[in-house]
């Protein structure tokens, strides 16, 4: 009797949930628009960056210089001008990124002293870009005094290289960053999707006043409990699975682990976040107050998880507080069994503390509902 109770709950919460049209693109959709957008655009490299250029030289030696500087789309010769408070003033307008100025003795001094020296002047308004663009223009110079030593130029700028280096990436040859921020957009999507679409479907009984006939129906508070939980995170599953498949199909993300753990523990997430989303409801008396408090929430839940940035460049505190996030643990198990195919004996670590949140969520949100309830 029980059974059949509470599968015709299911069937009724189902039933609610796929005739809530936005709500389901919601969940379906928006997720897998999301995820291509911001799979494309977060990148943690600079290029295109607008060069104003002021070559005092005008020689062979300087137009090389230029374009070692324009070669790889990092920069853009984008305006050329003849003096140098023309072209403080394009920086000031923001009509430029940077300036080169290269003065008038370039190519004589090199050739003669084996020593010259060239100006560079960055906007360094948005302090990321400006940062990166400085180390760009180091390696930059650096390869060129490489360029001219292999030409056998007279050079005499101290330059020693004494070690040669070789660099090898592991799990990312391309190094393509969508392969680190789409796992960590899958993530988020998850996060916001798990928590505020449980907390709304769950407060719309309050809303459209049938938490009354919801009390008098004879079924145990599980049994109701249970029916908010699997409709919605059955649709999530299905969501998280099409994000994997568009994640291979359009940035050729790798699936390099054990896929049926991957599964697992994403469900695993998945049931961390609607159980979140049900504590939430029981706080709240409208979809406006739930709304509210599931943004105020998840905003630090997907900031402090390592979705965007990497939790050990943050300072001390943050990187304890990470501990206490489950998002910070589900993240590190994808991308270690997408991208190093890292088995549990890596992250067992991370396995135990899901495990644990999603206990303790779901005892905290059932309590909460039961009490609702009652």
């Amino acid at each position: 009797m029980l059974n059949r109770r509470l599968l015709a709950l299911l069937i009724k919460e189902s039933t609610e949930l796929l005739r809530n049209r936005q709500l389901v693109i919601f969940l379906t959709i928006a997720p897998i628009i999301s995820m291509v957008i911001f799979g494309y655009v977060l990148n943690s490299n600079v290029t295109h960056l607008r060069l104003g250029i002021l070559d005092g030289d005008q020689v062979a030696l300087s137009r090389e210089l230029v374009d070692a500087f324009t070669a790889n789309q990092v920069f853009l010769d984008h305006r050329y001008t003849n003096s140098q408070p023309d072209l403080t003033q394009q920086i000031e307008r923001g009509q430029v990124d940077a300036g080169l100025i290269i003065p008038a003795t370039f190519s004589r001094d090199l050739l003669q002293t084996g020593t010259s020296e060239v100006a560079m002047a960055i906007d360094g308004i948005n302090a990321y870009s400006s940062g990166l663009a400085k180390g760009y223009i180091a390696q930059i110079a650096t390869q060129f005094n490489l360029d001219l030593l292999e030409q056998d130029r007279p050079l005499s700028t101290r330059l020693e290289i004494p070690i040669q280096s070789q660099i090898t990436f592991r799990y990312n040859p391309g190094t393509l960053d969508s392969w680190f921020f789409v796992p960590g957009v899958i993530g988020t999507i998850i996060t916001l999707s798990a928590i505020l679409a449980a907390a709304v479907e769950a407060v719309r009984e309050k809303d459209q006043g049938t938490l009354e006939q919801l009390l008098m129906t004879p079924v145990a508070s599980t049994a109701i409990l249970i029916s908010k939980i699997v409709p919605i995170s059955g649709l999530l599953t299905g969501t998280l699975l099409l994000c994997f498949m568009v994640a291979r199909w359009v940035f050729q993300l790798p699936f390099r682990g054990n896929l049926l753990l991957l599964l697992i523990f994403s469900i695993l997430y998945i049931q961390i976040g609607v159980a979140i989303g049900l504590a939430i409801s029981t706080f709240s008396n409208n979809k406006l107050q739930t709304i509210l408090v599931g943004i105020f929430l998840t905003i630090p839940i997907i900031l402090l998880g390592g979705a965007v940035t990497a939790v050990n460049s943050m300072p001390l505190l943050f990187r304890w507080i990470a501990q206490i996030n489950p998002l910070y643990h589900y993240l590190v198990i994808l991308r270690g069994i997408l991208l190093k195919g890292a088995g549990l004996e890596v992250w067992w670590l991370h396995a135990i503390a899901m495990i644990l949140f999603a206990i303790a969520t779901l005892l905290i949100s059932a309590n909460r509902y039961r009490r609702q309830l009652s």
